[in-house]
């Protein structure tokens, strides 16, 4: 039997998750304001006269079909046979613990610990969370550089000005250096070894104690290994399914994206602004800003404007922040206090 108590992930204290909701919200709020003055809404009236209710109500389903993608992600490995079985229900729990701390933190990818407590609650040792949750995560990256370079071929070279090669090539060189260092800790564990050791020799600590992190981190990239090679041999299904699930999962993203638009009374080229949202996703996903809010305001404004009224790009933006980040943050922040309750 594992050892649960040593095994257990460390959340932050309820000072930071309350600071990081904070500086998340001031971050939107700032990227609002800048919003509407950079680009005035148009008149309640004019909004009014332009909704579609039927694109309203057809919006409902695709946020809960992207409540259970992204549980379903997890469900595919935690079946109970090479891993504990997890619900479904309970995936999303943990999913939604995600939103909420990629939301109150730097970086989309801050929300892992607190997903991973909830998985740890509900059976699963840390290390294998974290295994999934790596498979999952290269899943993503390897989708926004596919789907990235194919919508940057497809739009027109003058969309969105000069300087927008640099901004991209920046985005996808990271994810690309991002993605390679994952596939090899994946691969070859002993590499998570040699970037620990290698920060811990720029660290102030002691010799005994930067020992003990390496032994611990040997052990750790072990069995991190031995589950990652079991998950090829026997579920080789769920990896590739993972993939397609995340396909899935980031189209019904921006499909919410186009209804939103619709919904507003504004007809677009949907090719188009699927590359637009697909190109966003990927200049956003490291945003060091917590829940990338402010940068995703302004950055909606900036690339949308090639489509929509510049008098309608605040309200878009907002709905489209409620409707694929706030809500899901919301749902999360209410399963860490049921979770932390329970402990």
């Amino acid at each position: 039997m594992e050892n649960r108590s040593a095994d257990t992930p460390l959340l932050p204290s309820q000072k930071t998750i309350l600071y990081g909701i904070q500086i998340f919200v001031l971050c939107s709020l700032a990227g609002t304001l800048l919003g509407m003055w950079w680009k005035r809404p148009a008149g309640l009236g004019e909004l009014t006269a332009r909704l579609d209710w039927r694109f309203w109500i057809g919006l409902l389903p695709l946020i809960g079909l992207d409540y259970w993608l992204g549980g379903f992600r997890y469900r595919l490995f935690f079946n109970g046979k090479q891993l504990p079985f997890i619900s479904q229900w309970d995936c999303m729990r943990s999913n939604w613990a995600n939103m909420f701390m990629g939301a109150a933190t730097p970086f989309q990818t801050g929300g892992a610990p607190a997903q991973l407590y909830v998985l740890w609650k509900k059976g699963a040792s840390v290390t294998n969370s974290l295994l999934v949750s790596m498979v999952n995560y290269v899943a993503t990256l390897l989708f926004f550089l596919l789907s990235s370079l194919a919508a940057l071929a497809y739009l027109p070279d003058n969309l969105f000005g000069e300087n927008f090669g640099v901004i991209f090539r920046t985005g996808f060189g990271v994810i690309t250096t991002v993605v390679s260092l994952t596939l090899m800790v994946l691969f070859f564990p002993q590499t998570g070894k040699f970037l620990i050791k290698g920060v811990l020799s720029i660290l102030p600590i002691k010799k005994e104690k930067k020992e003990r992190v390496l032994e611990k981190a040997a052990m750790e990239s072990q069995r991190f290994n031995d589950g990652f090679r079991s998950i090829l041999q026997q579920n080789k299904l769920g990896i590739s399914s993972a993939f397609l699930a995340t396909c899935l999962l980031y189209f019904n993203k921006y499909l919410i994206g186009y209804v939103i638009v619709r919904a507003m009374g504004i007809g677009v080229p949907f090719d188009v602004f699927l590359c637009i949202q697909v190109i966003q996703m990927l200049l956003l996903y490291f945003a060091p800003t917590p829940g990338a809010s402010g940068l995703a305001e302004v950055s909606t404004i900036w690339l949308m404007s090639a489509l929509m009224p510049a008098s309608l790009l605040l309200v878009y933006t907002v709905f489209y922040r409620l409707s694929t980040t706030m809500l899901g943050a919301l749902a999360g922040g209410v399963v860490i206090i049921q979770e932390m309750r329970s402990a």
